[in-house]
């Protein structure tokens, strides 16, 4: 092998080797951003003088930012809409213009009306967000941390925003207040890296294409699926597969497809399936006669191995079959 044909040899296997920068996605931009405003914000109200100025210009957006992120976590569109950022971009730059014109002044006072009705906007659109796609069929667990996220962004609303603190007057006064709005940023700086950490465990689902209205056809396939899901135990079976299903009764497979969808509401074969799977799996767990492993448990209802049981139970219920398990039998020994 010539040297030419060495070094290119080498050149290739160091390409091999490195792996190409992953592009960070709308939630890590928004979260970073909304990171630095709320660590910007406290440290303008703990410092004084020039450099509490200089932070205060860039944490003054962080109600904006904080929105973006709420976006983030419960919108599944890759990219952010133009109309959203600019309204971020109003609240950072009137708030930032508020605190560098001269106090009293027309354009001081234009900025700071303009940021409060801004901020304003984004303070309630934060509220809005999680239920803005609400649907009965989210996980359990999604459930929760829509709600848990809604509660808690009202505890710091009302703590921060609303001066519900009974401070007094004076400079202590102004240094509570500082204090408790940097303890309130602070929360809300740990609230936002929880939510993406959360968000990054339990991706958000694409956006689904608008339902298809379900026909007669569609409900009369529907009864044939969901008796032979009945009299040859479908569920129970963990290589079963849609075009097996279709086969058996002689449609397409995207009628069936059509079916599931639009007569039983589910999203694909896969998530029917699984309802009809953990529902099973849940009745088992809960009786106090059963004394199979969690393990046996799974195969019987139609799982191939522990771990996509573990998940699916967890999204649908949200706790791991253990706990589910130790929670229904206790409370039907309490009875």
């Amino acid at each position: 092998m010539t040297s030419t044909e060495t070094l290119g040899a080498s050149l290739a296997a160091v390409g091999r080797g490195l792996k190409p920068r992953r592009p960070r996605g709308r939630l890590q931009v928004s979260a970073a951003i909304a990171a630095a405003s709320f660590v910007c914000y406290i440290l303008a109200r703990l410092l004084k003088g020039d450099a509490a100025a200089v932070f205060s210009v860039i944490g003054v957006g962080a109600c904006g930012w904080a929105w973006l992120v709420a976006r983030a976590l419960f919108d599944p569109a890759e990219r952010d809409a133009a109309w959203a950022l600019i309204l971020a971009g109003v609240v950072a730059a009137t708030g930032a213009l508020s605190v560098l014109a001269p106090a009293g002044g027309l354009i001081g006072r234009v900025a700071g009306n303009a940021y409060v009705l801004s901020g304003s906007a984004a303070l309630v659109l934060t509220f809005v967000e999680p239920f803005l796609r609400w649907r009965p069929d989210l996980p359990s667990i999604e459930k929760r941390f829509r709600i848990a996220f809604t509660g808690g962004y009202a505890l710091l609303v009302a703590a921060s925003v609303m001066d519900l603190w009974p401070l007094g007057e004076g400079p202590q006064a102004v240094l509570r207040g500082d204090l408790i709005k940097a303890g309130c940023a602070l929360a809300g700086l740990v609230a936002v890296l929880a939510a993406a950490r959360f968000r990054g465990r339990h991706p958000l689902a694409a956006a689904a294409p608008p339902r298809r209205l379900a026909t007669a056809e569609d409900a009369r396939l529907a009864e044939r699926l969901m008796r032979m899901l009945a009299d040859e135990d479908l569920a129970a079976r963990p290589e079963l597969k849609i075009g097996e299903v279709a086969a058996r009764l002689g449609e397409p497979e995207y009628r069936v497809s059509q079916c599931i969808s639009a007569a039983l509401g589910f999203a694909n074969f896969n998530r029917w399936i699984n309802h009809h799977r953990i529902a099973r799996a849940k009745a088992l767990l809960a009786d106090p006669a059963e004394r199979r492993s969690i393990l046996e448990i799974a195969f019987a209802c139609g799982f191939a191995s522990l771990g996509p049981f573990n998940r699916a139970f967890r999204d649908d219920t949200g706790m791991t079959p253990r706990a589910y398990r130790a929670s229904s039998r206790g409370a039907m020994s309490s009875r």
